[in-house]
């Protein structure tokens, strides 16, 4: 997939969401959808992040009355014919029994915990939709954590510049080892992610000599 050919409706604009959408404009995709728990806007031109980032700010934190797109529901947001979607509101917004079936996206990225269904996770399998797991997806926030803590334990503090090279290292790694232990085991992103972490807590446990 081509980014800057490419479209994407993120659900929720507080840190997780209006960053993600921040990040996916400087990628070079177009946002055409946006939301918060007040309101939902599309835009088929495409949305100002920054000016949607803006109003939220002198609006109290919420999107309503925002002016940069046409007022729709939640629920049309995640069903809109995007390349790209990203949960990053609440749990369970991606249902068997209500939407999964309607999902139009190419590829999901969980920025909410737990966004998705078990049950609404295996349609989405059938129907060839690649969804990148929240345990991967919005990991980066612990990963930084824990250079907090290295950092606190060392009493040596990194540049902001630093830290983000740290975490967008340690992130692609994290990628490349889930894809390419689904490609392994041909099982989906989340399963291949559980797989790689069972796999370092059994390492961890015989290099103690535990067994």
């Amino acid at each position: 997939m081509d980014p800057t050919k490419c479209t994407a409706a993120v659900q929720g604009f507080g840190n997780v969401g209006s960053i993600t959408a921040a990040h996916f404009v400087a990628a070079g995709l177009k946002i055409v959808g946006i939301s918060d728990h007040t309101a939902a806007f599309y835009n088929a031109k495409g949305i100002d992040i920054q000016k949607a980032m803006a109003y939220r700010d002198k609006h109290k934190g919420i999107l309503k009355g925002f002016k940069g797109g046409e007022l729709i529901s939640n629920e049309e947001l995640l069903v809109l014919k995007t390349d790209v979607l990203a949960p990053c509101a609440m749990e369970n917004q991606i249902r068997a029994a209500t939407n999964a079936s309607k999902i139009k996206a190419k590829l999901i990225v969980e920025g909410a915990n737990g966004p998705t269904t078990a049950k609404a996770d295996e349609i989405l399998k059938n129907h060839g939709i690649t969804v990148i797991p929240d345990i991967l997806a919005n990991g980066g926030g612990v990963t930084v954590s824990y250079f907090e803590w290295v950092q606190n334990r060392t009493g040596y503090y990194y540049r902001e510049e630093e830290v983000n090279k740290r975490a967008d290292a340690w992130m692609k790694k994290a990628f490349d080892s889930v894809w390419s232990t689904a490609q392994h085991y041909n099982v989906t992103l989340r399963i291949a992610a559980y797989i790689v972490a069972l796999q370092k807590v059994e390492r961890a446990i015989k290099s103690r000599g535990n067994y």
